[in-house]
């Protein structure tokens, strides 16, 4: 069933036989068949564009000034060509991918008033295969040629200028509809609407041509049974269809030697991935299509912007680093002091200062740093190329995170899965050692630094389950008493200790499994697009809601969802091979870390 390009070629049609003229003998009917064409054009246009935007094209031509309301179309009358059940349910599941217009163009062509009008699909298909010549040429003859072979003739000027002006009126309705058409079919698709902004908002310019699509449509083959021609999309150019090779893995294997050998250059600018997307049928949620695009995506934010938010992020976390000496007294003290010897160009010593806040710097940066370079040395082997990183700033916490986006595709979900598990790992596995290392310096430390110590109130130390759970254990012998205390409690620990507590929950927020966080790319992996989009609105919901019911008015949930709804709400650009999902192994692994974030971020009281 090729509906759509007949209908297109049928209103292209028009254009034929410009100067056939009616013969004398027929000048008794030619008013009435003129009418009775004006009146099936005018059907079409409305059955295709709509009542509202089709009376206001035809108002601008003359030969349609005025208007009539739509009439029934005769029954075809041929007796039906059987198509086997497999035809017929192909042709049903096509039908359905085709925009409303096309769909009402078709139902015309077999007979019936309107798409929706059908009752039995099965039997229009069958009606539409009877009627497969009439739907292209048979109508096209009737509808413009008949037409201008039959135009009204007179000796008048003013009759001869009379026709012209309609034929040229229906010529140029023909143009607009075409137009109309395509421009409906092209953007009518919801297929792109599981891949990011980057994806879909890509310029232009680099984006492929139909030609460059049709590079590989015409390698398909019989690796890929194809259900239609390429399709442009927001963001390159969808082949739907059903692939015929064994595995995902070994189709894409098999297209790009194909294409390298073709086209060589064509593998420069652009590749071909296996993906899933939604499909435009009622009958299916979801299917397999080939997806043309460029091989590289840059990311859509402004560079100079990103420079200004690490620049900010970068700031406040030195500033918090420093608050957390607010609470000290005997800190605050000297260090006014000193500010006042340095006013009046005195000699002043904060040497005992940086002593204690270098080392909280030191150890928030130590396990960020291994947090990243996991990421780039993983992505390094998996020949994938990712972003320099921004830092996200927050109000509740030093920094919220380091995004850094990807810009080629991996090869696959376990590529993508690898790439983003690394780094929450190495980050986590560093502040947790810290953390313990500083709880412990905590208790040996001489009795003089201990006036000097940093603090975290009892309140903040509570918004971790597992973190509020160790200082109880080490600082306060596990019997709940140090906790018990009022959340403005100020706790001093050793700045090596605080750094860990807050890495904890800074590595384990870039687990919640949302969007592109990295927690998201390890559920996209597991669970795919479809899913992975369902599954990070309940986590989204959960969070939003616990963010006010919690006891804590630290603001760390809400801060994260905050910041995510502007830079991480999208899912990851597309993998090469989005149908072959992660193997079990990766899937317990990022259970058990979404359960580890849970267990971090879960406030203990």
């Amino acid at each position: 069933v090729k509906g759509g390009d007949d209908v297109r070629d049928f209103v292209k049609g028009g254009d034929d036989d410009d100067d056939a003229v009616a013969s004398p003998e027929s000048k008794k009917l030619e008013s009435e068949k003129l009418q009775k064409l004006k009146d099936r054009v005018q059907d079409l246009v409305r059955g295709s564009l709509g009542a509202e935007e089709a009376d206001t094209m035809l108002a601008g031509l003359s030969s349609f000034s005025s208007s009539r309301g739509l009439e029934s179309k005769a029954n075809a009358d041929s007796t039906l060509l059987k198509l086997t059940a497999e035809e017929v349910k192909s042709a049903i599941v096509f039908l359905g991918t085709l925009p409303t217009p096309v769909k009402d163009t078709l139902a015309k062509t077999a007979g019936y008033p309107s798409y929706e009008s059908i009752l039995n699909l099965e039997e229009f298909a069958q009606n539409l295969y009877v009627n497969k010549d009439a739907s292209t040429e048979k109508l096209r003859r009737l509808y413009f040629e008949s037409f201008s072979k039959n135009l009204p003739t007179g000796t008048s000027s003013d009759t001869t200028n009379k026709e012209k002006d309609e034929e040229y009126d229906l010529k140029s309705l023909s143009k607009l509809l075409s137009s109309k058409i395509e421009e409906r079919s092209e953007n009518s698709t919801r297929a792109m609407e599981l891949f990011p902004r980057v994806v879909q908002d890509a310029n232009e310019e680099i984006l492929p041509s139909a030609d460059d699509a049709n590079v590989v449509f015409e390698l398909l083959e019989k690796s890929f049974m194809a259900t239609e021609k390429p399709i442009k999309v927001s963001g390159g150019y969808i082949i739907r269809g059903k692939n015929k090779r064994k595995s995902a893995s070994e189709l894409l294997d098999y297209m790009d030697a194909k294409v390298a050998k073709a086209n060589p250059e064509w593998t420069d600018k652009y590749q071909l991935s296996f993906v899933e997307i939604y499909s435009d049928a009622t009958e299916e949620l979801f299917e397999d299509a080939i997806l043309v695009s460029p091989n590289k995506f840059e990311p859509l934010a402004n560079k100079l912007l990103a420079g200004a938010t690490t620049a900010v992020a970068l700031f406040s976390s030195f500033v918090y680093c420093i608050d957390t000496f607010g609470e000290n007294t005997e800190v605050m003290q000297r260090l006014k002091d000193a500010s006042e010897l340095a006013t009046a160009g005195g000699t002043y010593d904060i040497g005992w200062f940086n002593e204690l806040l270098i080392p909280l710097l030191v150890t928030l940066g130590a396990a960020q740093g291994f947090h990243e370079l996991a990421h780039y040395s993983v992505a390094w082997l998996k020949q994938v190329k990712l972003t320099s990183p921004t830092i996200l700033p927050s109000q509740a916490l030093p920094y919220l995170s380091f995004q850094n986006r990807i810009k080629t595709s991996p090869k696959g979900y376990a590529d993508l899965f690898d790439i983003a598990f690394v780094g929450p790992l190495a980050g986590l596995s560093v502040s947790f050692l810290a953390f313990l290392v500083g709880l412990q310096l905590t208790t040996t430390v001489d009795p003089a630094t201990v006036q000097l110590l940093p603090s975290l109130p009892v309140g903040f130390l509570t918004q971790s389950t597992l973190g509020g759970t160790i200082v109880d254990l080490v600082l306060g012998g596990g019997d709940g008493i140090l906790l018990n205390q009022d959340a403005a409690t100020q706790v001093p620990l050793h700045p090596v200790a605080i750094g860990g507590f807050l890495g904890l929950i800074i590595h384990a927020l870039d687990l919640v499994p949302v969007g592109s966080t990295d927690g998201g790319r390890m559920s996209q992996a597991v669970l795919g697009r479809v899913w992975h989009l369902t599954f990070s609105s309940v986590v989204f919901f959960v969070l939003f809601v616990a963010s006010f019911t919690s006891a804590s008015d630290s603001g760390i949930l809400l801060g994260f969802l905050l910041i995510y709804s502007f830079t991480q709400r999208d899912m990851e650009i597309p993998c090469r091979n989005e149908i072959d999902k992660v193997e079990l192994p990766r899937a317990v692994a990022a259970l058990v870390s979404y359960l580890l974030a849970a267990l971090i971020l879960v406030p203990l009281r």
